[in-house]
């Protein structure tokens, strides 16, 4: 059988002997094919359920080579029909040279799923082609190739380079500058195996370049290289990255260096112009609980970058409450939850007239996530004290009021609120039975 057509007019003349379970897959195969050329093409039926379709599909992309005929051979190596792996075996033997380089850099996913497929060994086949890829005449195009390269394949490629490199710190310092991290990270554990000289330089290149993880690990790897650390950990030290920086507070006192001293050297300069120098300080600040001073706290806090706001909101302390309520205004959310945490520290005796006055001010006005936020600053009875002080201001209003306290009435199950005195509590419980009893609560309201 030389040609498609010979095989089809052999499925013709068999139609006419007794039909078996193989005449039946052939006529099978027969009408599928008939109505490939208004349906498809031979890449689309190659994995047909049919052991002839694929049969076919294989020939004729054995006779059109292609990148895609490639794609489809590499799947077919691994047929559970071995009559079909052995063509699409055959059909590989034309790739086999530097010239198809593109074909398999095209392939290449379906190429490296096939060390997984183990319906036969096919350790010498990737071996062969592997070994094609490492070689000179395919090196620049395989380099060139896996600088645009991301996940699995950028990986793959960058172990088989790395395998047989001509220029082994050129190839490293283009992994380390990698867009795929994963592909960064393997470059830094290589990196080690270079000659100290050549080492050093690129993972000081390394740490200037973005990839917080990236960087964390290149000072891991640097430090032991480094004569004299200093320098690189106090610049580590005000890193925007906590990961870094926290690698650098474990290394500082081992190397003579104090962050304490760092902060202060750098607080004493000019206010950053950047996000990540700015987040640097802060990050430090609050690492070492050390105290942001007014000149540098303020504008963090104005400052246009949300990430930067957010940060210096969390230094505000207890002992600033009107900075901490003047940014509950601000628009962004983030900033708003970073205030709120910070409010639920401040003892109720000191946040009590300012946050009643908040409320009293902006209930209205704010959002309803905000308002709850803010609204359970207060403990849970005095939630209570507030609503049936605004409903005792006058009647407008009153049905709004009195449906809050009812809302609050029915989301209480076991109420904790240590603050709020015995008396206290029962005075309000009173309150409550009284608008039972008028009516203008419903009865049997849960805590009344």
């Amino acid at each position: 059988m030389n040609t498609t057509q010979d095989w089809l007019a052999r499925l013709v003349r068999k139609q006419g002997q007794p039909c078996t379970y193989e005449d039946y897959r052939r006529n099978e195969a027969l009408e599928i094919l008939s109505r490939l050329g208004n349906t498809g093409t031979w890449a689309d039926v190659s994995n047909d359920s049919n052991g002839f379709v694929r049969e076919v599909a294989v020939r004729e992309l054995c006779r059109q080579p292609s990148p895609e005929a490639l794609t489809v051979l590499i799947e077919r190596l691994n047929d559970w029909v071995p009559q079909v792996r052995d063509l699409a075996a055959a059909g590989l033997k034309h790739y086999l040279s530097p010239a198809h380089t593109h074909a398999w850099l095209f392939a290449l996913e379906p190429l490296m799923a096939l060390a997984a497929q183990r319906r036969v060994d096919h350790g010498q086949t990737l071996s062969t082609v592997r070994a094609m890829l490492q070689s000179v005449d395919c090196r620049d195009e395989v380099y060139a190739d896996f600088l645009n390269r991301q996940g699995k394949t950028a990986r793959y490629l960058f172990t088989l380079l790395l395998e047989n490199p001509e220029a082994p710190d050129t190839l490293i310092r283009s992994a380390l500058a990698h867009r795929e991290s994963t592909v960064r990270l393997m470059a830094v554990s290589a990196s080690l195996t270079l000659p100290k000289a050549q080492s050093l330089p690129l993972l000081l290149e390394a740490m200037s370049r973005p990839g917080a993880r990236i960087r964390a690990r290149v000072l891991y790897a640097l430090l032991p290289l480094l004569s004299d650390p200093k320098p690189v950990l106090r610049e580590a030290l005000l890193d925007v990255s906590p990961a870094v920086r926290n690698l650098a507070l474990w290394a500082a006192p081992r190397n003579g260096v104090d962050p304490h001293t760092v902060l202060a050297e750098r607080l004493s300069q000019p206010l950053p112009t950047a996000k990540q120098h700015w987040l640097g300080v802060i990050g430090l600040t609050a690492e070492l609980a050390a105290e942001l001073p007014e000149r540098w706290h303020t504008p963090a806090l104005r400052s246009a970058c949300v990430t930067v706001r957010q940060a210096a909101a969390r230094l505000l302390r207890d002992d600033q409450l009107p900075e901490l309520f003047e940014a509950l205004d601000d628009l962004s959310d983030k900033v708003f939850s970073a205030v709120i945490a910070q409010l639920d520290k401040v003892s109720w005796p000191l946040l009590r007239s300012a946050l009643t006055a908040k409320l009293d001010g902006d209930w209205h006005e704010l959002t309803l996530m905000r308002r709850r936020a803010i609204f359970r600053l207060l403990p849970t009875w005095q939630q209570l004290g507030y609503l049936l002080a605004r409903l005792d201001t006058g009647h407008a209003g009153q049905t709004y009021w009195l449906g809050q306290i009812e809302s609050w009435c029915d989301r209480q199950y076991l109420v904790v609120d240590p603050i709020t005195p015995k008396t206290e509590r029962e005075a309000l419980r009173e309150k409550l039975r009284a608008l039972t009893a008028k009516g203008l609560i419903r009865s049997g309201t849960r805590l009344s």
